[in-house]
């Protein structure tokens, strides 16, 4: 076992405790709230700039008061109607079901954080040493390389097929 298998073990053990004490319900509200920070900022933010410019004096200053106004607000409030949401889910009859589901779904979380990690890794080694370049025993060794190996490709073969404009596999 390798440096590289514990630190996944770590992100997706933490990701599934997490999960399993905030719920199913609340974590895909969490990630719901991160989707409204998106389009909120894309909506709002240049209005938020243009009303704040006066004030600041300063359109750079504008624009970033503007953006971590919204993504605060945005965040706030979203977090506290998915916490309040995510506490009644799991007083409910169906909270176990709730909690186990938020396990399942905070495990694939942390594994989706390692493959993102691994994607940097091998993106910063293979641009000093070159593709051609065998990688450092530490990540081939590890048990955990041909998981992360495999998710990294499907990342990869999804966001091309997505950019070429193609549909994903079913």
């Amino acid at each position: 076992m390798t440096a590289l298998d514990i630190f996944v073990l770590l992100l997706m053990g933490s990701g599934a405790i997490f999960g399993f004490l905030r719920g199913l319900v609340q974590e895909i509200l969490s990630l719901c709230v991160w989707l409204l920070i998106i389009v909120a900022v894309r909506f709002l933010h240049p209005a938020a700039t243009d009303f704040l410019s006066g004030p600041i004096g300063n359109e750079g200053g504008a624009s970033v008061l503007a953006f971590a106004a919204i993504l605060i607000v945005v965040y706030a409030l979203g977090r506290s109607i998915a916490r309040a949401i995510g506490q009644k889910s799991r007083k409910s009859l169906l909270g176990p079901v709730d909690r186990v589901l938020g396990f399942g779904f905070g495990m694939i979380k942390g594994l989706l954080v390692a493959t993102l990690f691994y994607l940097l890794v091998t993106l910063v080694y293979d641009s000093f040493y070159g593709p051609e370049e065998n990688r450092p025993e530490w990540l081939t060794e590890s048990r955990t390389y041909p998981l992360l190996n495999a998710s990294g490709s499907a990342m990869v073969d999804l966001v091309e097929q997505q950019r070429s404009g193609q549909e994903a596999d079913e």
